[in-house]
């Protein structure tokens, strides 16, 4: 009996020599992976929200934490340089790397407008930015229109955010869309779990089963997908990793289900909300993406000035 011990032996020595040998391959490729200085890959995209920060220096690491930054636009102000909107730029600026200021105060096709803004100086950029149409409150659009003037040409880019309202009107009104108009909807996009019950339910005396009801969701989601894909094209076709600053309405801030939830759909970066009007109990909501599926995690932390 001894001997049939003696070849089972014989026969796990090999597989334990195979063993080790990958064993000892991994340790050797981990080494060379933490030598080489290289950090390793996102794990996940993150959409985290904050209160205001108090001070410059709080500002400064804010901009270096995240590389999507939403403000509510019609919290920003043009008056004060000490005002949060200003010191957001006023950080961005000091990076020295390039960076993009986006609204959705101003439509996509005006897009060449803003393009044309990089080229232009004195009089004739004052003109153009006059031309702009703006959609929004008073204070938003004179913040908008103040940035545009300040701003040096270098190194900032401008980006419109709004979905045309021809698109937006047809979809509530389920008129059909013309070939050009069925470029302009976002593909990829997945509406959130019991979205359209949290949308119904925001409305006046709404009642689930209207089909005025679902249609006017169906455009909410056009709306806002379309931004969110504005913001992944800018962000995929910069020539070099940059910022971006994102002044949108709180409607769209506000929780999940909204434009940082869609972006977060299709690209792992870093997205942080700035001062957005929301509940309280949705303000430590950190949203992560792993293997395609959104899902939701507690936090109760300040951005870190380091990259995943």
């Amino acid at each position: 009996m001894g001997r049939p011990v003696c070849v089972q032996r014989q026969r796990r020595t090999p597989q334990r020599g195979v063993a080790t040998v990958l064993l000892l391959l991994a340790c050797a490729l981990q080494s060379c992976a933490f030598f080489s200085g290289k950090p390793p890959l996102p794990k996940h995209a993150s959409i985290e929200r904050l209160e205001e920060p108090a001070a410059r220096t709080d500002f400064a690491a804010v901009v270096e934490s995240a590389d999507v930054i939403y403000f509510p636009s019609d919290r920003a102000a043009s008056g004060a340089r000490s005002e949060p909107a200003a010191l957001l730029v006023e950080a961005l600026e000091k990076t020295g790397h390039p960076f993009a200021i986006a609204w959705d105060l101003v439509d996509a096709s005006q897009q060449p407008l803003l393009d044309e803004l990089s080229a232009l100086m004195g009089k004739a950029r004052e003109e153009l930015i006059a031309r702009l149409e703006l959609v929004g409150s008073g204070r938003a659009r004179e913040h908008c229109r103040a940035l545009l003037r300040e701003l040096r040409p270098a190194g900032v880019s401008y980006l419109a955010l709004r979905c045309p309202a021809t698109l937006i009107g047809k979809i509530a009104s389920s008129e059909p869309l013309t070939s050009e108009e069925e470029k302009l909807l976002a593909r990829g996009y997945t509406a959130p779990p019991g979205g359209f019950q949290n949308y119904a339910e925001r409305q006046p005396a709404a009642a689930l089963g209207d089909r005025t009801l679902a249609r006017s969701y169906r455009a909410e989601l056009v709306r806002q997908q379309f931004i969110a894909e504005r913001i992944v094209r800018s962000l995929r076709g910069a020539a070099e990793a940059g910022k971006l600053l994102v002044f949108l309405g709180d409607a769209d801030l506000g929780s999940e289900g909204t434009v940082p939830y869609y972006v977060a759909q299709k690209l792992r970066v870093r997205q942080l909300v700035l001062g957005s009007e929301m509940p309280r109990k949705e303000r430590a909501k950190l949203l992560t993406i792993e293997r395609g599926r959104p899902a939701f995690q507690i936090v109760d932390r300040a951005p870190v000035p380091t990259r995943d």
